[in-house]
Order: structure tokens, then C-alpha cells, then sequence
């Protein structure tokens, strides 16, 4: 950055003249610059990380409140937002596939208990899911199961079609999606607790594949 006394003849200027030089004042002083293009570099890497947060960020607008609940509940007293921790959290794991078998549903919050398993079964536009609870502490108590069936796909493109989410309060926790369109799904599910002191806890989430014929 150079010191200019009398640019354009004594005038004070600001703005670029033409695309070589660009005047302006900082603190009452004149300067001039060179006029420098920001760069926007397109890297392989670069762009893998960039579609792959176009994809989540399609994914979370249209998620409803079930799906991002355990998200909430994680970035809550951090500096982060619910959609900025479901971000972080995806785009290493997505970034470099081409399908959603890496999707997280849940981050794990509280220390909620793991579920058992996690079995989906296709059928003739639906799928039938079901997720079974570990034994729990005394104290604790099962809310809900939330199941969520994502049409699978590459997470470099557009989102096709938003993700469907149920929950089951009651055992055996099990719910049937029905109306899908054929083709591969991408099934999650994860547990909300309560614990012996009256907050919330949320089990990582586990996921599976089924095929809609």
C-alpha cells in the first residue's frame, strides 16, 4: 500500500480506476493499491467439500424438529449452531463418498446408551424398521425411537428427495414408512432419553439400507 499526496490531480478519489489501481482512505490518510481479483480457487478437494455442505444444508431445510432435536441438544451452550454441528460433524464423512451410508443422525448427547441394533426391511414402496433399547440404569427412561429413511444418493449433488421421520414411544419400537419411491434408502435411528435428573440424553445413531421395489 502506497501513500498517495495528489491523486488525480489533487482530488480525493476512491473506487478502482479501471482494473489496475484502486484508491481509498484509511484513518484520513489517501492510499492507492494494485487492483487485485479475489481468487476462488476450484480444487478437486475444494469442490468436494463444497457440494458435500450444499447437500447437508438442503438435507436440514427440510428436516423437521425430530431430526435436528439431537442436534439442538448438542450445540446447546456451544459456539455453534444446531445446523453448524450437523455440518461439521457430516462433511468429513460424506465429503469423499458417493452414497450416504456414512450419514449421522445423531452425535451422541448426555451419555445416552447405544442402541441394541437396527433392522430395515424394503418392501413394495415402503420400508418397516425397528431398533431395539439396552437395558437401562435405574433412573432412566426410554422417550422415544426416532427412525428417518434418506433416499440414498451422492452427497456432490442435489438433494432428490426430503428425508421421512417417525418415532416410536413403546416397545417394540418399530415403524413402517410407506408411499416411498422405489430405489435405496439410507435408514437411522437413535433413542431420546431421560435420566434420573430430569434431562435429555440421545444415543448415537445407527444406521442400515433397504431397497423400495
Amino acid at each position: 500500500m502506497a501513500k498517495s499526496k495528489s491523486p488525480l490531480y489533487g482530488i480525493e478519489a476512491s473506487g478502482a480506476l479501471g482494473d489496475t489501481m484502486v484508491y481509498a482512505k484509511w484513518r484520513g490518510v489517501q492510499y492507492v493499491r494494485r487492483h487485485v481479483v479475489p481468487a476462488n480457487p476450484r480444487t478437486a478437494e475444494q469442490m468436494l467439500t463444497r457440494d458435500a455442505f450444499r447437500f447437508l444444508n438442503q438435507l436440514w431445510a427440510q428436516a423437521p424438529a425430530l431430526f435436528r432435536e439431537p442436534w439442538a441438544a448438542y450445540s446447546r451452550g456451544k459456539p455453534l449452531t444446531d445446523r453448524n454441528a450437523f455440518i461439521k460433524f457430516n462433511i468429513p464423512v460424506l465429503r469423499e463418498r458417493t452414497d450416504l451410508a456414512g450419514l449421522i443422525g445423531s452425535p451422541g448427547v448426555g451419555g445416552g446408551f447405544p442402541l441394541v441394533n437396527l433392522v430395515a426391511t424394503g418392501g413394495t414402496g415402503s420400508i418397516t424398521a425397528s431398533a431395539t433399547v439396552p437395558a437401562l440404569p435405574s433412573g432412566w427412561a426410554t422417550d422415544y425411537v426416532v427412525f428417518v429413511a434418506v433416499r440414498d444418493q451422492d452427497p456432490h449433488e442435489d438433494l432428490i428427495a426430503p428425508p421421512v421421520v417417525q418415532s416410536a414411544t413403546t416397545s417394540p419400537y418399530s415403524v413402517t414408512f410407506s408411499g416411498l419411491a422405489s430405489g435405496t434408502y439410507r435408514v437411522l435411528a437413535w433413542a431420546r432419553y431421560t435420566k434420573p435428573d430430569g434431562d435429555k440424553a440421545f444415543s448415537v445413531s445407527l444406521i442400515a439400507s433397504a431397497t423400495v421395489s
